[in-house]
């Protein structure tokens, strides 16, 4: 395909240099020279026509289309700023209220922790009064039959003593010497 191109090339350039006996003889009307001036000023005529079509209807269009894409681009950019700024407001107000929020919980917990801390103390302090009371109800029940026994001791004593006498004398005991007796061996101890 080079070579076509080349060659081609090569020809023109050798049918240029040639023109004028190629002319002479019928070739391309294009190179002959006294044709060269009525082509030139339509060459000027069509350079300048176009030239008026392009800058006043061609140019004025791709200008048109490129200044609407910028307006465009433009108002999309400022559309995304916005739209940009708009987020950063939300997530600052996000974490605000996200940090509000956990101050609320923390106070919550902490009061609640405190209320219960009272309570806790409030219920230990009545368990600690109504088990001191039971104590005190208990000391006086075991102090009551304590003295109970030591009285049922004393008659068991009573009657011991009395069986004993009576079996190693033989005789019955007298009540109130024998009583006098545990009461006096009573008051040693």
């Amino acid at each position: 395909m080079r070579k076509q191109v080349f060659s081609g090339l090569a020809m023109a350039l050798l049918a240029g240099a040639s023109g004028t006996a190629a002319a002479a003889e019928g070739g391309m009307p294009q190179l002959y020279p006294h044709d060269f001036a009525p082509q030139i000023v339509w060459l000027v005529i069509t350079f300048v026509v176009l030239y008026l079509v392009m800058s006043k209807l061609a140019i004025p269009a791709i200008d048109d289309t490129l200044s609407k894409r910028q307006a465009a681009i433009q108002s999309d950019l400022d559309a995304a700023e916005r739209a940009s700024e708009d987020t950063r407001a939300l997530v600052a107000a996000y974490e605000k209220r996200l940090a509000d929020a956990r101050e609320e919980a923390r106070r919550l917990h902490r009061e609640q922790a405190e209320a219960d801390s009272a309570a806790t103390s409030a219920r230990l302090a009545e368990l600690g009064s109504t088990l001191n009371a039971r104590i005190d109800e208990a000391e006086k029940r075991i102090a009551g039959q304590r003295a109970q026994v030591l009285e049922s001791l004393e008659d068991m004593a009573h009657d011991i003593a009395a069986d004993v006498y009576a079996k190693l004398a033989g005789q019955p005991a007298d009540a109130g010497a024998l009583k006098a007796k545990v009461a006096a061996a009573k008051g040693s101890r």
